[in-house]
């Protein structure tokens, strides 16, 4: 009996000993975190339970209650994403410490555009009544400088005595992506960490800054409105990421919430707004791909618009707008960007890849930003990364730019110095005026002029705007025009103009002139200048060609009588076929062409009438026919004065480019016969041919004229059934008309 008591006892006494000991150390909830063990940084996601408030009514109360703990389901990631949505989130972990020391630790939420965040901590008595240990509220919706902790990211100190646990609570609200990285932090590796981050900002936020600096220079030396919009788009986008980055907030503005909350779209808005205006600037869309340029300023319409909107919509909507522009933005961009390459823009490399590099960072951004991938380093920053590429490489695609356009410089004046050689090598003159002619180009304008005025041709010298610096006597003989009063005076003012034609005639004339500016080759046509009798133009062979004096770029010209041709009196008859291309000059010149031995049959009135019908059913068979430029069409691009900007447009559509007009000719000594076939769909022929001139003239239709001026000079003017073929027949003994 006594070894039975004395083993009661004995087990009493363990019973005893453990209930006390258990007694003297906190129990601990399965899944708390110990942050005695964290000796650098550890992410509790998928530590945390989370439960979403859709009436957003639960108050804490409710929650402590343990009312809603059934409702409470494990963190679905690391870091728990539910992408755009208006419900609440209760958050919910535990922390412990089971060490003796008193454990000073860091909660930080690594999303900055959470507009509300609760955050309450529990610990228990020894009856297990929980007492509130911490309750802050912060977010968006609240001045940065009420802040406990000054950092771009919403940071929360955590103090637990030795064995102590605290239940914390968190309660989010936000417009923008419910993301909400739960990240718990040794102090100093937080700091450390801030500091890492902090420096590469800088590194961001000085690529930015450089670039804008650097080619802020270049726009001062170039005046290249390129760099401009490149300067104002990266200004605009380093604004929306540092707002994005919560740095804006920051340090920018701290004691602005609403502005906090709106800046994004905003500034969203105007990167794209000027994103998509320097696209349509360095690509040249209007010309290279007219199609993606009204794509391209259709999004700068919607630019606009969210602007506007993010200051007086409800953010909800507009930042889902501003996800959706940016990615719409490099859509358009970039296949136009290949399509512009295609067309030979060579500038569109750089910016071709820069806008793809850009293109990864959106995509991984905007998946994030909707909850539909996994927000890491890569997916946080994608946007940054890209960013940098892209501002680097649209750089040098500026620089690049200037390169091409040094190359076709350089290659345009070794054109020119090519031409002044051959000129000079064709000089049939002494070893003396051989070397004064290389010397032409360093000399002074008067020696220049003495060189030429023992010339009948007229031989001038114009700037690169055509106004005149010097001509020789020859151009007082042949257009009565005063030497003395020529230098400053345009050489537009001198060229003919009859009001009967003025319009295609005189902007042929222009035409082949701003050919001629473009493309700085040397050239050779025949031009009608004014002459003292002022009904009759003065008809002359122009050459022009570049020449660089002492460093700065003149035009050279002569202008020189036509020579008849001699072997004109032996002429008996022709027949020729001719295939041209949808290119007015090339009408001009193959109406002279297909007409000068005429003059052997008729006079020159009745001659010039003929040229001018001729040359008006050849433009039509171009611009109605082949380019189906319609009546209306032509009349509206006459009004507004940019015909030759709808001729040019339609000559890019490969469909109506590679037309041709076929012209089949014949000449005898009883009459002239001309065939012109053009490879459009016809039209009503009657109906033009039914209208006299007095109609025409009624309805102001200058260039309606031509079909009626074609019947009345021809004496048979025959259309096919289609109306894309017209046969037009000149009889030399026709009354109208006298023999050559």
């Amino acid at each position: 009996m006594a070894c039975i008591k004395t083993k009661n006892r004995i087990i009493t006494f363990l019973f005893l000993a453990c209930t006390l000991l258990m007694a003297a150390i906190p129990a601990f909830s399965s899944g708390a975190i110990d942050v005695s063990s964290i000796n650098k940084h550890l992410p509790i996601g998928s530590l945390c339970y989370t439960l979403e408030d859709q009436s957003g009514n639960i108050t804490i109360d409710e929650i402590i209650s343990g009312k809603h703990d059934n409702d409470f389901t494990i963190s679905p990631g690391n870091i728990p994403n539910f992408g755009f949505t208006k419900s609440v989130y209760w958050v919910r972990f535990t922390l412990e410490n089971s060490s003796y020391r008193i454990m000073n630790r860091l909660v930080e939420i690594g999303f900055p555009l959470l507009d509300n965040i609760e955050i309450y901590a529990f610990t228990a008595d020894n009856n297990a009544e929980p007492l509130m240990a911490k309750k802050e509220i912060t977010g968006r919706e609240i001045p940065f400088n009420e802040r406990l902790f000054s950092h771009r990211n919403f940071v929360f100190p955590m103090n637990l005595l030795p064995y102590e646990s605290q239940d914390v609570y968190l309660r989010i609200k936000t417009d923008d992506g419910m993301i909400f990285p739960i990240s718990v932090w040794e102090t100093s590796s937080f700091y450390r960490k801030a500091q890492r981050e902090l420096f590469a900002f800088g590194i961001y936020y000085g690529i930015i800054i450089i670039m804008i600096l650097y080619n802020l220079f270049i726009f001062t030396a170039t005046r290249d409105n390129n760099y401009l919009y490149y300067i104002l788009y990266i200004a605009a986008f380093g604004m929306f990421q540092l707002s994005m980055n919560g740095l804006a907030y920051q340090f920018l503005w701290p004691s602005s919430p609403w502005w906090a909350i709106h800046a994004n779209p905003f500034l969203i808005g105007w990167s794209a707004l000027l994103g998509a205006g320097f696209s349509v600037k360095f690509l040249e869309t209007p010309v290279y791909a007219p199609v993606m340029d009204k794509l391209l300023k259709g999004l700068m319409v919607l630019s606009v618009i969210l602007i506007i909107a993010s200051l007086t919509v409800d953010y909800s909507i507009t930042i889902l707008a501003g996800q959706i522009l940016p990615l719409s933005m490099i859509l358009i961009a970039i296949p136009t960007a290949i399509l512009c390459l295609k067309r030979g823009n060579r500038s569109a490399r750089f910016y071709l890849i820069a806008w793809s590099a850009f293109f990864i960072g959106v995509i991984l951004s905007t998946l994030r930003i909707m909850g539909l991938i996994q927000h890491n380093i890569l997916t946080e920053h994608g946007l940054q990364i890209g960013s940098a590429f892209e501002m680097v490489l649209l750089a040098l695609a500026l620089a690049d730019r200037i390169n091409i356009m040094k190359m076709e410089k350089e290659e345009a004046q070794m054109e020119v110095i090519a031409k002044q050689q051959q000129i000079v090598d064709n000089l049939n003159r002494s070893n003396m005026e051989i070397e004064s002619a290389h010397k032409l180009l360093s000399i002074s304008e008067e020696k220049y002029r003495r060189l030429v005025e023992g010339t009948k041709d007229i031989i001038f010298s114009l700037d690169e705007e055509w106004k005149f610096i010097s001509a020789n006597r020859a151009i007082t003989t042949e257009l009565k025009i005063d030497t003395d009063t020529i230098a400053g005076k345009s050489f537009l003012d001198i060229l003919y103009s009859d009001q009967k034609e003025q319009y295609v005639t005189r902007r042929l004339m222009i035409e082949k002139l701003e050919e001629f500016s473009r493309s700085k080759k040397p050239v050779q046509f025949r031009i009608q200048f004014k002459s003292p009798i002022s009904t009759e133009p003065r008809e002359l062979l122009l050459s022009l060609e570049f020449i660089n004096i002492e460093g700065k770029n003149e035009i050279l010209g002569k202008a020189s009588h036509i020579i008849e041709d001699s072997l004109l009196k032996y002429f008996l008859e022709e027949s020729q076929k001719y295939a041209i291309g949808n290119y007015l000059i090339t009408a001009e010149e193959i109406t002279h062409r297909i007409t000068r031995n005429l003059k052997k049959y008729m006079d020159s009135s009745s001659l010039k009438l003929l040229r001018i019908s001729l040359r008006e059913i050849i433009i039509n068979a171009i611009e109605h026919g082949n380019l189906e430029i319609s009546f209306e069409d032509k009349s509206n691009a006459m009004m507004e004065d940019n015909y030759f900007e709808t001729v040019r447009s339609r000559q890019m559509k490969p469909d109506l480019g590679r037309r041709k007009v076929l012209i089949d000719y014949s000449v005898n000594s009883e009459r002239v016969c001309y065939t012109v076939t053009d490879e459009g769909s016809g039209f009503d022929h009657r109906e033009f041919l039914e209208k006299n001139d007095d109609i025409m003239n009624a309805m102001l239709l200058s260039h309606g004229r031509g079909l009626s001026m074609t019947v009345n000079t021809f004496d048979e003017v025959i259309f096919n059934e289609k109306g894309n073929s017209v046969n037009l027949i000149k009889y030399f003994n026709s009354k109208d008309d006298s023999a050559g």
